[in-house]
C-alpha cells in the first residue's frame, strides 16, 4: 500500500478506519467509524511526503476556519489537530453526489433546482464570510448535494482568514481556473465577490449542462478569462427567462463592483427563481429521475484500497492495479471531437514548476479525480503532467507509464477509443499484461 494511505496509529486509537475516500496532492480522505460517539466521519490526513511546514500551516488554517462557521450548507467540523506528526481534520461524512456528477451526462438541471442550489451555496458562503473566510474554490466538484437534499459546501482546503498572511508561497496560485474570477487571475486578493462569482461559474454549468469556455483548458482560456469574463448566459440557454438570465450575467460581471457585493446579495437575487428547499421534496436522486434528469452515474473503476493497519510501515504494493480497472467499453459513443490538450505554452508553464515530487502529487490527485468520475479535469491535469514525466523521467519511468494508463482510462470514459486504446497498448509494451506493478 502506498505510505499516504496510511492511517495515523494515534487516530486508530479512537477511529476505525473503513476506507480511502479519495486522494489528493495534500494527503487522502478516510471514511472512518468513531467508536466514542459511534458515527461514521470523514478524516482529513495529510501525507507524511508533503511538505508539513507549509502545508500543514495551511491545514491548520483550514481547521480553524470552518471551526468559525456553522451553517447547515457548510460541512461541519469535529475535530482537528496532528497524529503521528501527520495534520488530521474530521469532518462529518456526506452521502449524495458532487454537483459535477449532477450534470455529467451534459443535461442542464432545471431551472428552479440550479437556482435552488446555488441560493443554499450562497447562504453558507455568507455565514463563512462573517466569520472573514474566503472559500476561493467555488466549483461544482465542491458542492455536495446529499441524498436528502441537503446542498453542502465543502473542501475549504484553499479557504484564507481574511487579513490575515496568505499561506502560500510566491508565484502559487490557488484555486480552479475553469471557475476563477477575472481579477484572481490577475493576481488580485480574493474577496466575498471572488466566490460569488464561483457560484455564478456553477449556474452555468447546471444551466447549460457545459463547463464554462468550453471542454479545453488553456492558456488562452485564462486570457480569455481575464479579458471578458463569462459570456452571457442568454447566449447558452435562450430558452431561459430574461430575469433568471439577468441575475446569473449580474453574479459573473467581469468586474467585480457590478456583482452583489456580498453573498447575502446574491442570494436574495437568486431566490425569486429557486424551487423549493429539496430537502423537502424527499430524497434528491428521486426527485432528479422524476425531472427527467438521469441519475449520477458512478462506474466503480478500482475498489477503494484497504487501508494499513495503523502506523505498521509495510512494504510498497501496487499504487493502482493495472489490470482490474474498469475502463468500461470503449468502442461505445462517438469520438470525442475535444480531448483535452493543452497549448505548447500552457505545457511548458506546466514543466517549468514541476518537480519528480509534484509530478507524483499530480499523478496522484488526477487519479483521485478519475476515480470521482471527474475524467475530463482528470485528462486535463494528466495532460500537463505528461510531458515532464516523459523528457524528466523517462518514457519506462512508473510515474510515466501510470500517467499514460489513467490517461488512457479517462478517453475510454470519454468516448475517445482508438487513442486510449494506443495508450493501453504502449503500457502494455513497457509492463507486461501480469506485471506486478508495485514500482507504479
Amino acid at each position: 500500500m502506498a505510505e499516504y494511505d496510511l492511517f495515523p496509529r494515534a487516530l486508530s486509537e479512537r477511529y476505525d478506519p473503513l476506507r480511502v475516500l479519495g486522494r489528493g496532492g495534500m494527503g487522502s480522505v478516510f471514511e472512518a467509524e468513531d467508536r466514542n460517539l459511534r458515527r461514521r466521519v470523514a478524516i482529513k490526513v495529510l501525507s507524511e511526503g508533503a511538505d508539513l511546514l507549509r502545508n500543514g500551516d495551511r491545514f491548520q488554517a483550514e481547521a480553524w476556519a470552518l471551526a468559525r462557521i456553522s451553517h447547515p450548507s457548510v460541512v461541519a467540523v469535529h475535530d482537528a489537530g496532528f497524529a503521528d506528526s501527520a495534520p488530521y481534520l474530521v469532518m462529518e461524512l456526506l452521502d449524495g453526489s458532487d454537483l459535477s456528477d449532477l450534470v455529467a451526462g451534459q443535461l442542464p438541471l432545471p431551472a428552479p433546482t440550479a437556482m435552488r442550489i446555488a441560493h443554499e451555496v450562497l447562504s453558507g458562503l455568507q455565514a463563512a464570510h462573517e466569520q472573514d473566510v474566503m472559500h476561493r474554490d467555488v466549483k461544482p466538484a465542491n458542492v455536495r448535494v446529499t441524498e436528502r437534499g441537503r446542498v453542502v459546501l465543502y473542501d475549504f482546503g484553499l479557504a484564507r482568514i481574511a487579513e490575515e498572511r496568505a499561506i502560500t508561497a510566491p508565484g502559487d496560485l490557488l484555486g480552479t481556473p475553469r471557475y476563477m474570477a477575472p481579477e484572481r487571475i490577475r493576481g488580485l486578493p480574493p474577496l466575498p465577490t471572488t466566490d460569488v462569482y464561483g457560484v455564478g461559474a456553477c449556474l452555468h454549468v447546471m444551466l447549460t449542462g457545459r463547463q464554462p469556455f468550453g471542454e479545453a483548458l488553456d492558456v488562452g482560456v485564462l486570457v480569455l478569462r481575464a479579458a471578458e469574463g463569462l459570456p452571457p448566459l442568454g447566449a447558452q440557454a435562450p430558452t431561459l427567462p430574461p430575469g433568471l438570465v439577468a441575475a446569473v450575467d449580474a453574479l459573473c460581471a467581469r468586474d467585480p463592483a457590478d456583482r452583489p457585493q456580498t453573498a447575502a446579495e446574491a442570494a436574495a437575487l437568486v431566490l425569486p427563481w429557486a424551487g423549493e428547499p429539496l430537502a423537502l421534496t424527499g430524497p434528491f436522486t428521486q426527485r432528479t429521475m422524476a425531472l427527467g434528469s438521469r441519475a449520477p452515474a458512478r462506474d466503480p473503476l478500482v475498489p477503494a484500497p484497504p487501508v494499513g493497519l495503523p502506523g505498521l510501515r509495510t512494504a510498497p504494493s501496487p499504487e493502482y492495479d493495472w489490470v482490474t480497472v474498469d475502463v468500461g467499453r470503449t468502442g461505445d459513443g462517438p469520438e470525442s471531437p475535444e480531448l483535452p490538450v493543452l497549448s505548447e505554452s500552457t505545457t511548458s508553464l506546466f514543466r517549468s514548476r514541476l518537480t519528480d515530487r509534484t509530478a507524483t502529487a499530480r499523478q496522484r490527485e488526477a487519479v483521485a479525480l478519475a476515480l470521482r468520475g471527474s475524467f475530463r479535469e482528470a485528462s486535463e491535469m494528466l495532460a500537463g503532467v505528461l510531458p515532464f514525466c516523459q523528457e524528466s523521467l523517462g518514457a519506462a519511468h512508473p510515474t510515466t507509464l501510470a500517467c499514460q494508463f489513467w490517461q488512457a482510462v479517462c478517453l475510454a470514459r470519454l468516448g475517445a477509443a482508438r487513442p486510449a486504446l494506443e495508450l493501453f497498448s504502449h503500457v502494455t509494451t513497457h509492463t507486461g499484461p501480469g506485471r506486478d506493478t508495485t514500482d507504479a
